[in-house]
């Protein structure tokens, strides 16, 4: 089997060739993961799209072309957002071409979304006017993903909505699944709900769901924890969302669930981390290794910028909630 024919440990399909990220990523030797690998068949695919295994296949009339802009315009306009590798890409991508594909039609839709893209994520201006009138565009489809308002950048005529900052930016696609809970309407069923039924009962309700959720919380771990600090843990998700995340209120936290600090080093950790099992000769088998502890100082503070972000926007709490559960489990601070 041909090298050139397996990405990322994974055999390609028969008669196809690497497109967009994936593409590039190869190109470049870049060190990331595209999570949803995209190749053109050299011949008709039916339904012009499948699904082939991890690959999506595209039919050959899908080739984009042989230069890195026609592949990076493909991965914009084909496959899913994915920030970290555009940023990856754009810096090793030769700028003179860059600037060449946008002068070539700098009011073009992917044009622009390149030329934003290339100015903020490597804080440096190309050497090309400013986009003539023309009309605003977004960043992210706002029918394809959860999106802010947008800040509006004159010089590309784009708003960039996307969630949070450039130093933490989830991506969320609006699934059917996740389209449906967001127009069910929760809030205002479990509003009627609470409003017909003694504060007694919903005091009980809540005292049992918060129990259960505590107990669950240190299965997931492999704990069997004493009653008291599961009580602990409670009390201190009780206390979780009264104030803004920062550092200094996630220690807060910590200590809450912590009452002994004899034998245990508050606040961020000193060390690495990870998760997993151990083998016979007690060396670790990770499935999951935290960030390094030079760089949680770093990453909590675009977490809580990114934070303050989707607050001011707005944007659904069961969504945000979920964006900052992911960072914080991902860091492991």
């Amino acid at each position: 089997m041909k090298s050139d024919h397996i990405f990322q440990d994974v055999i390609l399909p028969d008669d196809a060739s690497l497109a967009g990220y994936s593409y590039l990523v190869r190109k470049y030797g870049i060190a990331s993961h595209v999570h949803y690998p995209s190749c053109v068949s050299g011949g008709h695919v039916r339904g012009n799209i499948t699904q082939a295994g991890v690959w999506r296949l595209y039919d050959k009339r899908y080739w984009p072309g042989d230069k890195d802009t026609d592949h990076l315009v493909f991965a914009l306009k084909h496959e899913s957002f994915d920030l970290l590798s555009l940023k990856r890409i754009l810096n090793f991508l030769p700028r003179k071409e860059i600037e060449n594909y946008i002068l070539s039609n700098p009011t073009g839709i992917y044009s622009r979304k390149i030329w934003f893209l290339y100015e903020w994520l490597e804080e440096t201006e190309l050497n090309i006017p400013d986009c003539p009138k023309c009309r605003t565009i977004f960043l992210l489809d706002p029918e394809k993903y959860f999106t802010c308002h947008g800040i509006y950048s004159k010089r590309h005529r784009l708003k960039n909505n996307i969630i949070g900052t450039k130093r933490f930016s989830p991506t969320i696609r609006k699934t059917a699944l996740l389209r449906e809970f967001v127009q069910s309407g929760l809030k205002g069923k479990a509003d009627t709900v609470v409003g017909t039924v003694s504060r007694s009962l919903i005091a009980r309700a809540a005292s049992f769901m918060l129990l259960a959720d505590s107990r669950a919380s240190f299965a997931i771990e492999g704990e069997t924890a004493p009653t008291s600090r599961i009580e602990r843990w409670g009390k201190a998700v009780l206390q979780a969302g009264k104030f803004q995340i920062t550092k200094e209120e996630l220690i807060r936290l910590q200590k809450i669930i912590i009452k002994d600090t004899r034998f245990t080093q508050m606040g961020f950790r000193k060390y690495g981390v990870f998760l997993g099992e151990r083998d016979a000769d007690g060396s670790p088998l990770p499935e999951f290794i935290g960030a390094k502890p030079e760089d949680l100082e770093t990453l909590i503070g675009a977490m809580t910028e990114a934070d303050k972000a989707m607050t001011a926007n707005e944007l659904y709490p069961v969504l945000h909630a979920a964006a900052l559960a992911f960072g914080f489990v991902y860091i492991h601070p």
